[in-house]
């Protein structure tokens, strides 16, 4: 039996590639286009395990669960999203949500895909289920790789 993982997920950096002095392209359902090689990487991720994933990009204030859902599944990710990462008013950062998050949640088996470099200050407890990747990379091949290793799996 696979354990469950929860998956706190960002998009920019991780899943959108497109270079911040680039205007975002378009995919043929409206919304910003997904790096191709990045969702075969994280559907690998997904198959690996049982996964729960969390949307934790800032972006999760423009869309709702539902519409993000229909964006996933036209680009053929396996996995639908569960929730938002909650916007906390007394966090002024990611680093600090995530910490919220997970500690409300009480949650053990995670893993954070991320582009955000201040998440480089979590706890080692933390630190060691981030994978943080380029923001015109993603998620490719070496961070599936890394993400693997820390989640004890073969890849």
């Amino acid at each position: 039996m696979k354990t469950l993982l929860t998956i706190i997920l960002d998009l920019d950096g991780v899943l959108i590639t497109t270079p911040n002095w680039k205007p975002d392209e378009i995919d043929t359902d409206g919304y910003s286009k997904f790096n191709e090689n990045c969702i075969t990487h994280l559907n690998k991720l997904l198959d690996s395990w049982t996964c729960e994933i969390f949307l934790s990009s800032s972006r999760r204030t423009s869309k709702s669960i539902h519409d993000f859902n229909q964006i996933f599944e036209h680009r053929k990710i396996t996995n639908p999203i569960k929730e938002f990462i909650p916007i906390y008013k007394n966090c002024k950062n990611r680093k600090e949500e995530l910490l919220q998050f997970i500690k409300d949640r009480n949650i053990s088996n995670f893993l954070i895909l991320d582009d955000d470099k201040s998440l480089n200050d979590l706890p080692s407890n933390h630190k060691n289920r981030l994978v943080l990747t380029e923001l015109h990379k993603g998620f490719n091949n070496d961070k599936l790789i890394e993400a693997m290793k820390k989640l004890g799996s073969k890849s």
